[in-house]
């Protein structure tokens, strides 16, 4: 999310935040003071997730009056397209969301509602499968997940997190190589069977990995 400020002074700024991946992605060339800083956010978003924090990561750039009017001629003409609307407006938040400085990262409690926890665990009991898609941090996401028992900490973790196409096929085929029999013996296996196999299993995938995987092959694999 961003914002185009005009300040007192008549600086202009675009003011960014959003999650850590996307952010963290699009900052300008770090050195000195300001590769400093991204280390320090990094142990900061780091200590956050952990525990359980949802996190942001704040960034700015400086603009031009010329780069302003240039760029709100565009954007204009994005907001009025009648075609493709929706990537040009893209197009054009990407051409002032780069080269951004960073300014730091946020940590925030978002405590569960009321009897989520005991409703989580009952539909886990009745035989229902949950999936819990989010932006946060992935530490952030697996302490929620235990704090809302979706996790319980006998669960066997299964982590995706892969680069690319050949890192997730290797990922999936290591997990199934390692847990796959037990995951059979789980579907072929009576009530009372079940519950003599140790522990459950837990995927988490991170977001670059799900895009990998569900491509076609990668998905009848998984």
């Amino acid at each position: 999310m961003s914002v185009v400020i005009r300040f007192p002074n008549n600086e202009v700024k675009v003011l960014v935040k959003g999650a850590d991946t996307s952010i963290l992605s699009i900052l300008r060339d770090n050195s000195g003071n300001d590769n400093d800083l991204s280390i320090i956010t990094q142990h900061h978003l780091n200590e956050y997730s952990s525990e359980g924090l949802r996190t942001l990561v704040l960034a700015s750039r400086d603009l031009t009056n010329q780069e302003l009017e240039e760029w709100q001629s565009m954007y204009e003409d994005a907001t009025t397209s009648l075609v493709d609307r929706s990537l040009k407006l893209r197009q054009t938040a990407s051409l002032v969301e780069c080269n951004l400085h960073l300014l730091g990262a946020t940590g925030i409690e978002d405590k569960l509602q009321e009897g989520v926890p005991e409703t989580i665990e009952c539909l886990r009991e009745a035989g229902i499968k949950v999936w819990v898609l989010t932006g946060d941090k992935q530490e952030t996401a697996i302490s929620i997940a235990l704090s809302c028992k979706l996790l319980t900490s006998d669960m066997h973790q299964i982590v995706i997190n892969g680069t690319s196409e050949t890192e997730c096929r290797q990922l999936l085929s290591e997990s199934m190589a390692r847990y796959g029999v037990k995951c059979r013996d789980l579907k072929n296996n009576t009530e009372s069977d079940a519950e003599n196999i140790e522990g459950e299993l837990a995927l988490i995938i991170d977001g670059n990995s799900l895009v990998y995987i569900l491509e076609r092959d990668l998905e009848s694999e998984a």
